[in-house]
């Protein structure tokens, strides 16, 4: 049988499952990412949807040491304590945060063959099916039976979990429908190599920008589902999005930092939409996409501007502490999202390497050999996947073109 290699990110999904059956409690945060003593939610079942069925696991406190049973299709299999619970989670988070390659995938045995005798088929949690999805939201990671502090009312809501202990968690993930194409007015074959020769997508883009023959002109997103999606949040979210990528990349303005706060500031010193009162609604904007990017908006996905979440979001420091947001249309998760996200520029594709070598030997005036060629598009004996493609100019029919992506990750 076949030992599980996941990711930081994944085995801490596991890790939260454990520690909370374990603790049976999740403190409240506020927008500053401090916890609240006096806002929390007790665990009394947690709900994993597998291909074997629905499996339970119920919190029982009738005794000093807490016990948890495990059922599939309410058939209880496996009886465990609460002391168990707390030292596989201990071992795990150790290994986690041993592995210092933030996209190694690595095995843990102790806790894989736990899992296993759970009937888990990994500890990252299957696809739901489309009903429990409709239920429980679209990003959901985990679902929780609590009581709240509040009014020890119970519910049933599916919570997302970002992790800190792995790379910075994605809120919004790029794709090649995520690509915004500009055309690069007044561009020549000579201009696009002297361009892709200088590698760095920012440094290209500064290139352009200083140079008074060239000009990026926005043409349009690469897919018409992400134009569509976006139009939905606000007919001018994809507008604003191509201006806030050109200030990401230095292309305009000065803005030195990628948090989303500072490019909310920029876009609203330039305000190119020309709007009253541009300080109140370029933030109120940046909300509005990151909420319904956590809501279930993407940009490959035809979106019908339902948000589609119960529960919430559950952050896990890079202590191993776990607190959680709920996902209320309100300021204070709102907040949240905007004062701990930030633009990044995902992974340009072997083509831009391709680029990059045919601009350099352009300049030494020369082609690229067959063995140059032949490095950038294999690695390991194996042609490299077209991933991210974007960030270099390129030749289309006689005109020049520059695309642009991003994704939204947590701080």
């Amino acid at each position: 049988m076949a030992v599980w290699e996941f990711n930081r990110g994944e085995w801490t999904e596991a890790y939260v499952f454990i520690k909370l059956l374990a603790e049976g409690r999740i403190y409240g945060a506020d927008s500053n990412s401090n916890k609240n003593e006096n806002l929390f939610l007790d665990i009394i079942r947690i709900l994993r949807y597998e291909s074997e069925g629905i499996l339970e696991f119920n919190r029982q406190i009738s005794t000093d040491t807490p016990q948890i049973s495990a059922s599939c299709n309410s058939t209880i299999f496996k009886v465990i304590t609460a002391p168990e619970l707390s030292q596989k989670a201990s071992v795990l988070y150790s290994t986690i945060k041993k592995i210092t390659d933030k996209r190694r995938k690595f095995s843990v045995e102790e806790v894989e063959i736990f899992l296993k005798s759970l009937k888990f088929s990994s500890p990252k949690a299957p696809i739901m099916p489309k009903e429990w999805q409709e239920k429980y939201g679209i990003k959901t990671d985990i679902i929780l039976t609590t009581l709240s502090s509040i009014d020890r009312a119970e519910a049933t809501e599916g919570f997302s979990i970002k992790s800190h202990l792995g790379s910075s968690p994605t809120l919004f993930n790029s794709a090649e429908s995520s690509r915004f194409i500009y055309k690069v007015v007044g561009c020549t074959n000579e201009d696009m190599h002297r361009i892709n020769a200088l590698d760095s997508a920012k440094q290209m883009a500064q290139e352009i920008r200083d140079n008074e023959r060239l000009k990026l002109e926005f043409v349009r997103t690469y897919g018409d589902i992400c134009d569509c999606n976006f139009s939905l949040i606000d007919s001018q979210m994809t507008n604003i999005m191509q201006v806030a990528l050109l200030l990401q990349i230095g292309y305009i303005g000065d803005c030195e930092k990628n948090d989303v706060p500072s490019i909310a500031t920029a876009l609203a010193d330039i305000n190119p939409l020309n709007v009253k009162h541009p300080e109140f609604f370029y933030p109120t904007k940046m909300k509005d996409f990151l909420f319904a990017s956590f809501a279930g908006m993407t940009s490959s996905k035809r979106w019908d501007g339902r948000k589609r979440l119960t529960g919430g979001y559950i952050d896990v420091s890079p202590n191993g502490e776990i607190l959680y947001y709920r996902a209320m249309s309100d300021d204070v998760f709102s907040s949240y999202l905007y004062k701990n996200t930030f633009f990044d520029r995902p992974d340009r594709g072997y083509l831009k390497d391709l680029a990059c070598l045919k601009g350099r030997a352009s300049l030494e005036g020369r082609t690229p050999t067959q063995e140059e060629i032949h490095n950038v598009e294999y690695k390991n004996g194996k042609k490299q996947p077209k991933k991210g493609n974007w960030g270099y100019v390129y030749e289309n029919d006689g005109e020049y073109f520059f695309d642009l992506n991003f994704q939204i990750r947590f701080k």
